[in-house]
């Protein structure tokens, strides 16, 4: 199928951009690069994987998960957040977005780990995003206040069903 290729990329480049042109960039008013921005050498890549954005602070008061395929899921999957959406949505690409309701303290965090094609014989194929949540060391002090962690990323536009998985918890660290 011609979605593997790019799913593999995507998976490929996440740890390594996962702190690249964050929400706490863009909140601070810095606008996301555009492939126009970019070096020429990186102009050509594929967007996929590239473009994530992380926050401390959305509307979701509970767990949920947002596929925008068109312009106006887009809006709505920033209206979630909380804020207007950055631009328009790329054409042939669309975005997924992991919400992890309301925290009563900062520290907490979530992480798309991985987007790979899950195929399985007589079925469908669906795209898989597996995701982690992050909690705040034990030893941290953390503010108490409401949080609402979120994470959207955006990969090449598929028509197969996403499904969504977490990750469990790594071990803490002493």
């Amino acid at each position: 199928m011609r979605l593997a290729r790019p799913v593999v990329a995507a998976a490929l480049l996440l740890p390594a951009l996962s702190g690249c042109g964050g929400a706490s960039a863009w909140l601070a008013g810095e606008s996301a690069m555009s492939t126009a921005d970019m070096p020429p050498s990186e102009a050509g890549m594929p967007l996929v994987g590239r473009r994530q954005w992380h926050g401390d602070v959305s509307r979701a008061q509970s767990t949920a998960f947002l596929v925008a395929r068109t312009e106006a899921e887009w809006k709505a999957l920033w209206d979630l957040v909380g804020k207007d959406p950055p631009g328009a949505l790329p054409d042939k690409l669309m975005a997924l977005g992991v919400f992890i309701g309301t925290r009563t303290s900062t520290g907490y965090g979530v992480d798309i780990q991985n987007i790979r094609l899950d195929s399985r014989p007589g079925q469908r194929d669906r795209l898989l995003v597996e995701y982690r949540e992050k909690s705040p060391p034990e030893q941290l002090m953390v503010a108490q206040m409401l949080t609402s962690p979120y994470a959207i990323i955006l990969v090449d536009q598929t028509d197969a069903p996403v499904r969504y998985a977490k990750l469990p918890d790594e071990p803490r660290r002493p």
